[in-house]
């Protein structure tokens, strides 16, 4: 799992080694990674393997790892694995930690116990198929893998037994009904009262309206910005949310897109448990959510369009949400923020400009959403820069 929050690029390595850390049983596992360790033994055993982790033999110790690297499998005697410590220390800190850790451990693990090597096949959604990637990068992608929700079961079925069928989850079949939903709150930009944000040209971002009827947020400095609004009333059953939005100036690379989510009152914002879905000019897809420690995953997306505008629509059903690329089914994933969503809104590169157009949030018409689309009642607005430390995260830096 790539960590994008310092240079890291996290490789999965893997040495053979003749030599003995010690006796050929000697088990050594740090106190921090025994609980990664029981759960692997426990659910080989689920799966039919069975390894005594204990009297077998096993070192997993910390590390100071070079070039980017989170883990290393030695095929010694017994199998030692390290884990780099800085890295350990960073993904702690977050919502997503115990799962990263056991992914970590887990693939490490699966080199030493299971004798998987790096496997770099994709599903047909474009999910890596297994947890067991990593190695030489392809196609310059990270190695973040979803491994939340439904996905884990599935990446821990593979993980023991290679030829696990493709879940359901990654067929590009939609499989979910996305009709019945009616227009809650809507914004076309064609004058000021009809803008939702105030027009400003303040000394770090500038609001203004274009002569065609977009909102251009511009930002002066080297942030990102997430500019939200929220909406007469909160959000918290099923809804679709969606706009176009066209990156005009900036690099490849940079990241823009949709955010959706919570920000309570008087929160700056930085820890809120906010959901985005950007994309860049590489036709390159990121998904998440703030609290984590970076996004789900990456993926190759050929309906972004290099130029001009592009749609992008996110149905909340359930606990899922099913994302949609210029009215294109691409990938579904759970939700992270529970309860009410008050913020709805779009982020902007560092340095960046984003055109905006066509704000809609629509509701299930089961969810008792009213018949008529709400415009020009008064609604609080918000625009926020990420700090340092989670622009990194969202922004793959």
């Amino acid at each position: 799992m790539s960590q994008l929050r310092t240079v890291y690029s996290l490789l999965f390595v893997v040495t053979f080694g003749l030599a003995s850390c010690g006796h050929s049983n000697e088990h050594r596992v740090e106190a921090e990674f025994t609980v990664y360790v029981q759960r692997f033994q426990d659910e080989a055993t689920k799966h039919g393997k069975n390894f005594d982790l204990v009297n077998g033999g096993l070192i997993v110790e910390f590390a100071d790892l070079k070039d980017g690297e989170a883990g290393l499998c030695h095929y010694e005697k017994p199998i030692r694995i390290e884990i780099d410590k800085t890295y350990w220390a960073a993904i702690s800190k977050y919502a997503d930690a115990d799962l990263m850790k056991e992914d970590l451990l887990f693939h490490e693990l699966g080199h030493g116990f299971l004798r998987r090597k790096h496997l770099n096949s994709l599903l047909e959604n474009g999910d890596w198929k297994s947890i067991m990637c990593g190695g030489d990068k392809v196609n310059d992608r990270s190695w973040n893998i979803n491994y939340h929700g439904v996905r884990r079961a599935y990446y821990l079925n593979e993980l023991f037994n290679e030829s696990t069928p493709a879940p359901d989850f990654s067929s590009l079949q939609l499989l979910v009904d996305t009709t019945g939903y009616v227009p809650l709150y809507s914004l076309n930009f064609n004058s000021q009262a009809q803008a939702g944000w105030s027009l400003v040209d303040a000394t770090n971002y500038s609001t203004t309206l274009t002569t065609d009827g977009k909102l251009k947020f511009q930002s002066k400095i080297a942030q990102a910005y997430l500019v939200s609004l929220t909406p007469p009333t909160a959000v918290s059953f099923n809804f679709s949310y969606e706009l176009t939005i066209e990156n005009s100036i900036g690099v490849s690379v940079d990241q823009y897109g949709i955010i959706f989510g919570v920000i309570p009152d008087g929160s700056n914002g930085n820890n809120s448990p906010i959901e985005y879905f950007n994309i860049n000019k590489n036709k390159k897809m990121f998904m998440g959510n703030r609290t984590f420690y970076s996004f789900f995953t990456e993926l190759d997306e050929s309906k972004i369009l290099l130029a001009g505008k592009n749609k992008l629509k996110v149905f909340k059903i359930g606990s899922m949400i099913y994302y949609f690329i210029n009215n294109t089914y691409t990938y579904c994933s759970e939700i992270v923020t529970t309860g009410g969503l008050n913020k709805f809104g779009f982020m902007v590169p560092p340095q960046g400009t984003v055109l905006v157009d066509n704000f809609l949030i629509s509701q299930s018409r089961s969810s008792g959403a009213p018949a008529r689309v709400a415009v020009n009642k008064p609604i609080s607005f918000e625009i926020t820069p990420i700090n340092a430390d989670t622009q990194n995260a969202i922004l793959n830096k």
